[in-house]
């Protein structure tokens, strides 16, 4: 653990209304939140950027929301079992609310021009937001020649690879994993 991670440990209410408040207001899906996420742990002196950035490729690997794998993953981190549930619930619970408050005003409120000039707004600002932690998370990586090819060489394979994508992402795992244990011995 860094000494970031040591100074403060945050308990089940911190780490809930932080996850609940970015939840809440963050449009546009887990790529967006999650830099959001990294900054706000970062700044409360939780979790250093690099430990996040492990925590994130971790949650990368396992199927399901980003920003949901992310969140309960570094609630895991900042305070075990509470702080998986706090990061859970934190982020799961906003666009539940959500999702049916908009179901219920949908037909009355879908052709007003503030809502449709809101929607419009948000979806400006995912892209940026996605490349600034893209670059950032590139920028940080400790890349060596092995790492650069087979993230390349991985990229296009699963690109290519269409209803393949699954097995070549776990073939590629394993060929980095054995990479790098490679390296160890």
């Amino acid at each position: 653990m860094s000494d970031a991670s040591k100074k403060a440990q945050p308990g089940f209410w911190s780490i809930f209304f932080l996850f609940f408040g970015i939840s809440s207001v963050i449009i546009g899906g887990g790529y967006v939140m999650v830099p959001v996420i990294q900054r706000a742990i970062a700044r409360k002196g939780w979790l250093a950027e690099d430990e996040f950035y492990d925590l994130f490729a971790l949650a990368q690997a396992l199927p399901g929301p980003i920003a949901l794998n992310a969140a309960t993953f570094a609630g895991r981190r900042l305070a075990g079992l509470r702080g998986l549930l706090a990061g859970f619930l934190g982020v799961v619970l906003p666009p539940f609310v959500a999702i049916l408050l908009v179901a219920v005003l949908l037909d009355n409120l879908a052709g007003l021009k503030p809502v449709q000039g809101f929607l419009k707004g948000a979806y400006a600002v995912v892209p940026g937001l996605v490349s600034a932690f893209a670059v950032n998370m590139v920028r940080k990586r400790n890349w060596t020649p092995v790492r650069a090819v087979l993230t390349c060489v991985a990229s296009i394979a699963m690109i290519v690879s269409g209803s393949w994508a699954i097995p070549v992402f776990f073939v590629v795992a394993a060929v980095a994993w054995l990479s790098e244990g490679w390296k160890r011995c």
